[in-house]
C-alpha cells in the first residue's frame, strides 16, 4: 500500500489530514512554465570507472567455499559422480563435497530399461545381478540431479545417468567434433555399436576398433566417448565416436560455445592465477574462471604449495556452479578408482599434516591422508561448557600431533579416509556388520518404527528387523505398538549381507542356541530352531540364519493315526518359529521334517554318567555313532571325545570300522539328539579315582566339575558340564577364564575344561564356574602325569595300528635309521627330506646339517611322528645322531632318577623329547609334558629353553620313560607340601566331627558332600547316583554282564563297586604302563634300576588293584586308614571311643521309638500304622518302599488296604491314595488294568480333580493319546467348570502345545456366557502365555483387554506383576506410564500411583522414583484445583 493510500485508509484511529496546500513556486493554476521531474534514486546516472563490475572483478570478489554441500545442490546439476556402492536395484554415487546420490535401476538409460523388462518377462535369473556385471565400484559416471528431498535427519539426492535426461535441453547440431560425449549402447551390429545419446536426428556409431579389446559392452551400458567425427546439417547429426582410454586421454578441449555446453569429465588446461588457502583458482578456454579444491589435487599427498601462480595445469570438470559461474574441476584423472587398502572400522595412527575451514587432513602410518571434520573434533573433547572449543582444538591437533583414530568410510572422489577421533567409536566392539557373527546374541535399540519392520543399532551399526521376526506370535499391528523409539531389547543376527543387516526379535530364536548358520552343518537328525515364511498345500518353506532355505514336505506331516495328509496352508502360518528335524540337504535346500528320523527315533534311554558299550555305526569326518548289539542307536562319539589330546583324536577315529566293538564310553549329554557320549570323559574318570560324578543338589562351592567346550559369546564361553542331572549349558565370564591382562585363550569344539564351582544357587539352577589354571590345578606331578600317560598310551595305539594297516607314517620306530633324501630347503635353515616309502620328514634347523644339497641322501634318526600334519620328524645331525640308541625300550640303569641330565632334541606343542646324557642312561629317549593340566592354556615351556637341562625321571608307558623339568618338578613339590600341611591341619581340627558321623542306616557307611574337591569323596547313596560303571539293562547290546548287573544292584544299595577293566575293555585300549616295583627290578639278572623315588606316589607306577574290601565308598577307605594309623589307643581314648559307642546305641534306640522316623522295613510300616491309620502319607511312602524294590503287586495290595482303613470323611487323605494307585497303575500296570482303576476313583471321589489329575499325570508320562482321550472326556462332562478349561490349557502350556491351548480358550469363552466369568478367563490365559507359553502372546491378550476397557485398574497391574516376572522391566515402566496418563477416578488413580510407586522403589533409582512422586503430587493438585 502507497503512502497515498495509507492516508486515505488510515490504521489504527489515526484522522485523516484532507488539507492540501499547492507549492508556492507553482502557486499559479495556468503558469505555462515546466515544471521539472522529481530525480528517481535508482536511476543515477554518474559515470566513472567504478560504476560497471567487470566478470574479472565479479570472480575475484567471490570468496569460494570449497566443495559442494547439499544445501548449493540443485535439481538439473550436471555432476561428475564416483560409483560408491551397487545393488539389485539402485548405484549409489559419491559427488563432490561429501555429498551422495542414489540411481535407480529404471534412470540407468532407455535401452537398458527396454532390455531389462525383456529379462523379467523371461524369468532371467541373472536379472538380480545384472547392475554388478555393468558397472564397478570406483568407476566415473555422469550424474543429473532429479530432486534432492531435505529430511529431519538426512538429505536424499535422486541423480540419473540416462542420457535423454542429461541432453535433454540440447539439439543435434550442438555436438562438434573433439566433444566428450555421455552415450548408451543401442544395439549390437555387425562391425560396432549403435549409440543413444537421448537426442533426436541424432545417430551415433561406435566402430568395433574403437573399443579396447577387453572391454565388453552390454546393451544400456552408458559409457564415456569422444567424437572423431561428426557431419551435422540442419535435418540431422551423425557422429563416429571412440571410447578407447587411450583416445579419451587425449581428448582435451579447446572451445567450447557456452559455458551451457561444458560437460562433467571433460579434460581442460588450466592457468593458475590466484593460490588461495582452499585451493587454486585460475582461467580455462581463455574466459572461463575455475576452481580447483585442495582435495582434488593430483594426488593426496600434495599440497597447495607444490603449485606455483602461472603454470599451466591439466584438469577435469566436476560441476559448474551456474549462479557464480565458477566450474569446479579436479586434477585426478577418471581412472577407476582401486579399492582402499584400509578397511571401514580399522583402527590406526595418524599426524595432523594440515588444517582447514571443516576440519584437519591426517597423515596415517600407510602415507594416504585422511580427514577428521570439526564435528568429530569437538565430540572428542568432552563435556565442559566453559571450554574455548578453537583454541582447544587448535592446540590439541595442531600440526605435527600424533592421534589414534577409526577409519569411518573412504572418499573415492577425493582418495581420502574419513575418520574419527572420538574414544566412543574407537572403544566400540560392534562398528560395522563385518564385526558380527551369524547367530550372534546382541543388544539392540529401537531407532524408528517403519511400516515395514524396525530401524535397530547395535553398538555403531544399524540394523533392521522385518515384521514378520519382530514377535513369536503371527504379525499384527497390536504386537508392533509396544516398540518404541528408544525400546531396548535382545536380538540374534539374522543375515549380513555387505553392509546389509537383519536381525530377529522373535523370543524362540533369541533363546535357542541351535542356530543353523552354515548348511554344511545340517546332519541328518539335528534340531533346528527356524522360520516359516511361504506356505503350500505340497509342503512350507522355512528359512534360518545366513538365508539358508529348508522344505518340510506334507508327507512329513502325516500322523500315523490319520489317513488324511495335513494341508502345510492351515497346519503353518507365516512367521510360525517351528523346531524341526534334518533328513539331509538336496540342491542347497535342507529337507526338514516334524519328526525325528527313524534311526534317531528308536535311541537307548541312557542317562549322564552311566557306561556305554556298543557297536560303531556309521564314521564321519567329525564324529561316529554307536548302536547296542539289538541295532538301536545310542548316540554320536565327537571326534575330540575320542582321546585326551585333541591333535591326535583325527587319527584315533581312522582306528575305528563299523561293527568294531567299543566299551569305553560314558554318556555326557541326552539333551542334545542324538545322545553325546565320550571317550576321553570316561578315560578321566577311571585314571583318576577321587572325581564323582555328583547330582546338582549335592555340589556345593570348592567342587570340581568336568566340561566340553560348546561355543564363545561376548561374556565368556558357554560349556556343557558333566553333571548328573543337569543338562544346561554354563556360561563362564571372561573374568574366571584367565588372569587379568592375560590373553584369552582358543578353544576348540568339545575341547576338556576342568571347572571349579565359585558359586552355586540350587534353587535356580545357576552355577559359576572358574576354570583358570591357579583354581583348579592341584599342584601334584601325578596329575600331570596321569594326563600324560594317557597321551603316551594314545600315540603307541596309534604307531600299533599304523604298523599293522600300513600307514607309511608309522613304519618306522623312535631312534631307527632312515635313508632320507633332501627335497627342499628351508630359508631359516632346516630342511624337508623324502623317506623310502615316499613319506615327508621334517629337519628342525638344529637338527640339520648346514652343508647339505637339494637331492643329497643322508642317513637320519627317526624322531616321532606328527599324526595331524602327515609328517615325521628327522634328525640329520650326526653328534646328535650317536646321542640316541637305536633300540628305544626305556632300560635305564642310573642311580639317581630324581637328577637326570639330558640334551633338547625336539620340543613340539604338546610334548618335548630328550635324550639322556649320563653312562647309565642308555641313550634312551625322555617324553616330558609340555603342559601340567587341561587349564594349562600357557604351558611350561619356559622350563625346557635350555638345551641341557635336569629332569627326574618320573615313570615308564609301555616303552616311553616320563619325565619332567627338576626345577619344576620342586616347585611343584612343595606347593603341594604346603596344601597338604594346611590340609592336615583342618583334618585335626575337625577329627571330632569324623567321629560322630551318622550311621543310622549302614554303621560302616560314612558321607561327607562337603568336602573339598581335590579330595571328593562322596557316599553312593540312591541319592548321589555314582553310576560311572551303572550299565543300561533294558538292551543287552549296551551290556550283558550278570556281574555288572549285580554291581548295579549294590550301587542301588549304596555300595560302589568297580569293575574289572580286563573284562570291560579289548586289550588293545589298556594303557600299558609299566608296572615293575622296586623290589623286582631289583631281582631281575640285570639289575636295572628301579623308577621310583621319594617325593612321587606309588599309585603312579602301579597299576591300581582292589579287593573285596574295597568296593565300599572312599569315606571308609579313609575311616580305615585312620584307624590302621591309631593301632595303640591310650585309656583316655578308649574311654572316649566307649562313650561315642554307647550315644552310638542310644541314637538307634531312639530312632525305633520314634514315630516320625522314616521306616527301613516292612514290619516298622506296620507297626506306625497302626498308631496312625489315617495318614496318607505314611500309606503313600508304604507304597513307595514296595515300588522300589520292584515289589509292585504288594505296593498294590497296600494301596487297597490304605483304602479299606482310612476313613470314608477324610477325603482329601483317601483322595491321595487314589492318586498313588493311578500312578502306580499308570508306570507299571497295562491300559485295562489302569482305566479300571480311572473308573473306580471317579465314582469314589470328585470326579473333575480326578480328570485334571489324571491328565496332567498322563502329560508328564508322555502318553499324548490317552491324555487327549481323558481331556475329550473331561471337556463333555464340565464343560461349565472354568477351572477346568484353565487346568486342561495348563497342561498344554505345560508340554509345549500352545496352538491347543489357545483353542481352550476360545471353547471356553463360547461355554460360559457370564462375562465377569469370561473376563477372568482371558485373564488367566494371558498369565499362563507369560507363565509357560510365548510373552508376546499374553502381552497382546493385555493390550487387547485394556484398549477395549481401559478402566480396569486390576488389569494393569496384572499385566506390570507379569512383565516384572520375565524381567521386562523397561517394558513394565512404559506400561505404568501408560495407566497413570489416563484420566480415572481418585480411587483407581491412587491404586495405580501406589503401584509405580511401589515399582520404582524396588527396580527404580531414586530419581525415577522422584518423578512418580511428583507426578502423583501434579495429579491431585489438578483434581484439587478441578474440585
Amino acid at each position: 500500500m502507497t503512502e497515498t493510500e495509507e492516508d486515505c485508509f488510515p490504521r489504527g484511529g489515526r484522522r485523516v489530514n484532507t488539507t492540501l496546500k499547492r507549492p508556492k513556486e507553482d502557486d499559479n493554476l495556468f503558469s505555462d512554465r515546466v515544471q521539472k521531474k522529481a530525480k528517481k534514486p535508482k536511476k543515477d546516472k554518474r559515470k566513472g570507472p567504478t560504476e560497471t563490475l567487470t566478470e574479472e572483478a565479479f570472480h575475484s570478489s567471490l570468496r569460494i567455499q570449497g566443495n559442494l554441500s547439499y544445501n548449493s545442490l540443485r535439481s538439473n546439476m550436471m555432476i561428475l559422480g564416483c560409483i560408491r556402492h551397487i545393488s539389485n536395484f539402485s548405484l549409489e554415487v559419491e559427488l563432490p563435497g561429501l555429498t551422495f546420490g542414489t540411481i535407480n535401476i529404471t534412470n540407468i538409460s532407455d535401452p537398458f530399461t527396454k532390455y531389462l523388462s525383456a529379462c523379467l518377462e523371461r524369468n532371467d535369473e541373472d536379472t538380480e545381478s545384472i547392475l554388478t556385471k555393468m558397472f564397478q565400484i570406483g568407476q566415473f559416471i555422469m550424474v543429473k540431479v532429479v530432486n534432492v528431498e531435505h529430511g529431519e535427519k538426512n538429505v536424499l539426492v535422486e541423480c540419473t545417468m540416462n542420457p535423454r535426461e542429461i541432453y535433454s535441453e540440447r539439439s543435434h547440431s550442438d555436438f562438434k567434433k573433439g566433444l566428450l560425449v555421455w552415450a548408451s549402447v543401442q544395439s549390437v551390429l555387425d562391425h560396432g555399436y549403435e549409440l543413444n545419446v537421448g537426442v533426436k536426428n541424432c545417430r551415433v556409431f561406435l566402430p568395433s576398433k574403437n573399443v579396447d579389446a577387453e572391454q565388453k559392452l552390454a546393451i544400456g551400458v552408458p559409457l564415456w566417448c569422444t567424437i572423431h567425427k561428426c557431419d551435422s546439417s540442419s535435418a540431422a547429426t551423425t557422429m563416429r565416436v571412440s571410447c578407447k582410454e587411450q583416445h579419451l586421454k587425449a581428448g582435451k578441449i579447446e572451445e567450447i560455445s557456452s559455458l551451457d555446453h561444458l560437460m562433467p569429465g571433460m579434460q581442460v588446461e588450466i592457468l593458475i592465477e590466484k593460490i588461495t588457502a582452499n585451493g587454486i583458482e585460475g582461467k580455462f578456454l581463455n574466459d572461463y574462471f575455475g576452481f580447483i579444491d585442495e582435495s582434488q589435487l593430483k594426488t593426496p599427498s600434495k599440497n597447495l604449495e607444490n603449485y606455483q601462480e602461472g603454470k599451466l595445469i591439466t584438469a577435469f570438470v566436476m560441476y559448474v556452479d551456474h549462479p557464480t559461474k565458477v566450474t569446479h574441476l579436479t586434477m585426478r584423472n577418471m581412472d577407476i578408482v582401486p579399492t582402499p587398502s584400509h578397511k571401514n572400522g580399522e583402527i590406526i595412527s595418524g599426524e595432523v599434516i594440515s588444517r582447514a575451514h571443516n576440519g584437519v587432513y591426517l597423515k596415517l602410518s600407510s602415507k594416504e591422508k585422511s580427514f577428521v571434520t570439526n564435528r568429530r573434533l569437538i565430540n572428542s573433547l568432552g563435556k565442559n561448557p566453559n571450554l574455548d572449543l578453537s583454541e582447544t582444538i587448535r592446540s590439541k591437533f595442531d600440526v605435527g600431533t600424533k592421534h589414534t583414530c577409526r577409519i569411518l568410510d573412504y572418499n573415492r572422489l577425493s582418495r581420502v579416509y574419513i575418520s574419527t577421533v572420538e574414544q566412543s567409536l574407537i572403544r566400540e566392539k560392534i562398528f560395522s556388520p563385518s564385526d558380527l557373527k551369524l547367530g550372534q546374541l546382541v543388544n539392540v535399540v529401537v531407532e524408528s518404527v517403519k511400516s515395514d519392520g524396525l530401524v535397530v543399532t547395535t553398538g555403531h551399526t544399524r540394523g533392521f528387523v522385518p515384521n514378520l521376526y519382530i514377535s513369536n506370535v503371527k504379525y499384527s499391528e497390536t504386537i508392533k505398538k509396544k516398540f518404541k523409539e528408544g525400546y531396548k531389547c535382545k536380538a540374534r543376527v539374522l543375515s549380513i549381507d555387505e553392509n546389509n543387516l537383519l536381525l530377529t526379535l522373535k523370543q524362540s530364536q533369541v533363546e535357542a542356541d541351535n542356530a543353523l548358520i552354515d548348511i554344511n552343518n545340517a546332519n541328518r537328525g539335528d534340531k533346528y530352531t527356524g522360520v516359516v515364511v511361504l506356505t503350500r498345500p505340497t509342503g512350507a518353506l522355512v528359512t534360518f540364519y545366513g538365508n539358508i532355505k529348508g522344505w518340510i514336505s506334507n508327507k512329513f506331516l502325516e500322523d500315523q493315526e490319520s489317513q488324511e495328509t495335513p494341508d502345510p496352508t492351515q497346519y503353518f502360518y507365516k512367521g510360525q518359529v517351528v523346531n524341526l528335524w534334518v533328513l539331509g540337504v538336496k540342491n542347497d535346500r535342507v529337507i526338514l521334517s516334524l519328526k525325528q528320523p527313524g534311526e534317531f527315533r528308536a535311541l537307548a534311554e541312557i542317562r549322564v554318567g552311566q557306561k556305554v558299550q556298543g557297536i560303531v555305526g556309521k564314521i564321519y569326518k567329525d564324529r561316529m555313532e554307536v548302536k547296542s548289539k539289538r541295532g538301536k542307536a545310542i548316540g554320536i562319539v565327537p571326534v575330540n571325545h575320542l582321546g585326551s589330546t585333541l591333535s591326535l583324536c583325527p587319527s584315533l577315529l581312522k582306528t575305528y570300522k563299523p561293527g568294531d566293538e567299543i566299551n569305553d564310553l560314558i554318556c555326557i549329554d541326552t539333551k542334545s539328539t542324538p545322545n553325546i557320549l565320550s571317550r576321553r570323559e570316561f578315560l578321566a574318570l577311571e585314571r583318576n579315582s577321587r572325581l564323582r560324578l555328583r547330582k546338582l543338589e549335592k555340589l556345593i562351592p570348592g567342587n570340581i566339575v568336568r566340561c566340553s567346550y560348546i561355543s564363545d559369546c561376548e561374556s565368556g564361553i558357554n560349556v556343557l558340564p558333566l553333571i548328573l542331572d543337569h543338562a544346561e549349558n554354563i556360561l563362564i565370564r571372561k573374568k574366571d577364564i584367565m588372569e587379568s591382562g592375560k590373553q584369552m585363550p582358543k578353544f576348540q569344539k568339545y575341547q576338556s575344561i576342568v571347572g571349579k564351582i565359585l558359586e552355586i544357587d540350587h534353587e535356580q539352577k545357576k552355577i559359576r564356574l572358574s576354570i583358570k589354571f591357579t583354581d583348579v590345578f592341584d599342584n601334584s606331578v601325578e596329575t600331570t602325569l596321569g594326563l600324560f600317560s594317557q597321551h603316551l598310551t594314545e600315540l603307541a595305539h596309534l604307531r600299533r595300528f599304523g604298523r599293522e594297516n600300513d600307514w607309511p607314517l608309522c613304519q618306522y620306530g623312535p631312534g631307527e635309521r632312515i635313508s632320507c633324501k633332501i627335497e627342499k630347503l628351508g630359508d631359516q635353515g632346516g630342511c624337508l627330506v623324502k623317506l623310502p616309502n615316499n613319506s615327508n620328514g621334517l629337519v628342525a634347523p638344529r637338527l640339520c646339517p648346514s652343508n647339505i644339497k637339494i637331492g643329497e641322501t643322508m642317513t637320519g634318526v627317526f624322531l616321532s611322528e606328527d599324526f595331524k600334519d602327515n609328517f615325521v620328524e628327522i634328525c640329520l645331525k650326526k653328534d646328535v645322531s650317536q646321542k640316541i640308541n637305536k633300540a628305544q625300550d626305556g632300560r635305564i640303569r642310573i642311580d639317581n632318577l630324581s637328577s637326570c641330565i639330558v640334551e633338547n632334541i625336539i620340543i613340539k606343542s604338546y610334548s618335548a623329547l630328550v635324550v639322556l646324557k649320563q653312562e647309565n642312561g642308555n641313550k634312551q629317549l625322555v617324553y616330558i609334558p609340555m603342559f601340567l593340566h587341561e587349564n594349562d592354556f600357557e604351558g611350561c615351556k619356559a622350563y625346557y629353553e635350555k638345551s641341557k637341562l635336569k629332569i627326574c625321571i618320573c615313570g615308564k608307558v609301555g616303552d616311553y620313560l616320563i619325565g619332567i623339568s627338576k626345577k619344576l618338578f620342586l616347585t611343584l613339590d612343595k606347593t603341594k607340601a604346603l596344601i597338604s600341611k594346611e590340609k592336615a591341619l583342618r583334618q585335626e581340627k575337625h577329627s571330632s566331627k569324623l567321629a560322630n558321623i551318622d550311621t543310622k542306616n549302614n554303621p560302616n557307611q560314612t558321607s561327607n558332600d562337603s568336602e573339598p574337591e581335590h579330595s571328593e569323596n562322596e557316599s553312593s547313596s540312591n541319592d548321589s547316583a555314582v553310576e560311572l560303571l551303572d550299565d543300561f539293562n533294558s538292551d543287552p547290546g549296551i551290556t550283558e554282564s550278570e556281574e555288572e548287573a549285580e554291581s548295579d544292584s549294590k550301587i542301588n544299595t549304596g555300595a560302589t563297586i568297580k569293575s574289572k577293566k580286563d573284562e570291560t575293555r579289548p586289550a588293545k585300549r589298556k594303557s600299558e604302563i609299566d608296572s615293575e616295583t622296586p623290589a623286582k627290578k631289583q631281582s631281575n639278572s640285570d639289575s636295572e634300576t628301579s623308577l621310583g623315588f621319594t617325593g612321587i606316589t606309588s599309585s603312579f607306577f602301579q597299576p591300581e588293584s582292589r579287593t573285596e574290601a574295597d568296593t565300599s565308598s572312599d569315606e571308609e577307605d579313609e575311616t580305615e586308614v585312620v584307624k590302621k594309623k591309631k593301632k595303640k589307643l591310650s585309656a583316655k581314648e578308649r574311654a572316649e571311643l566307649a562313650r561315642l559307642e554307647e550315644e552310638r546305641i542310644s541314637k538307634i534306640e531312639k530312632e525305633l521309638a520314634d514315630l516320625n522316623s522314616t521306616p527301613q522295613s516292612a514290619d516298622q510300616f506296620d507297626r506306625l500304622l497302626l498308631a496312625n491309620p489315617n495318614s496318607s502319607e505314611l500309606w503313600t511312602k508304604y507304597i513307595a518302599f514296595h515300588t522300589a524294590a520292584t515289589e509292585f503287586e504288594k505296593a498294590k495290595t497296600v494301596a487297597k488296604r490304605a483304602l479299606e482303613s482310612i476313613k470314608l470323611t477324610l477325603v482329601d487323605e483317601r483322595f491321595n491314595i487314589w492318586l498313588a494307585l493311578l500312578n502306580l497303575e499308570n508306570m507299571f500296570g497295562t491300559k485295562e488294568s489302569f482305566d479300571q482303576i480311572f473308573e473306580e476313583a471317579v465314582r469314589h471321589n470328585d470326579s473333575l480333580q480326578v480328570y485334571l489329575k489324571v491328565v496332567q499325570m498322563l502329560a508328564d508320562g508322555g502318553k499324548l493319546l490317552d491324555m487327549e482321550e481323558k481331556a475329550k472326556k473331561c471337556r463333555n462332562k464340565h464343560k461349565q467348570e472354568p477351572t477346568m478349561w484353565l487346568e486342561l490349557a495348563k497342561t498344554y502350556y505345560s508340554i509345549g502345545r500352545f496352538k491347543d491351548a489357545r483353542n481352550l480358550k476360545d471353547a471356553a469363552l463360547k461355554s460360559i456366557q457370564d462375562k465377569k466369568t469370561q473376563l477372568e478367563i482371558i485373564v488367566r490365559f494371558a498369565i499362563m502365555e507369560f507363565r509357560f507359553g510365548e510373552e508376546e502372546q499374553g502381552a497382546a491378550v493385555f493390550e487387547t483387554i485394556l484398549s477395549s476397557d481401559p478402566r480396569k485398574v486390576n488389569i494393569w497391574t496384572t499385566y506390570v506383576d507379569q512383565l516384572i516376572k520375565k524381567n521386562r522391566i523397561e517394558n513394565a515402566r512404559r506400561v505404568l506410564e501408560r495407566a497413570v496418563s489416563q484420566r480415572l477416578p481418585l480411587k483407581s488413580m491412587r491404586t495405580l500411583f501406589a503401584k509405580f510407586r511401589m515399582f520404582e522403589e524396588q527396580h527404580g533409582s531414586p530419581e525415577s522414583l522422584e518423578a512418580v512422586k511428583e507426578r502423583a503430587k501434579e495429579f491431585v493438585t489438578k483434581f484439587a484445583n478441578k474440585q
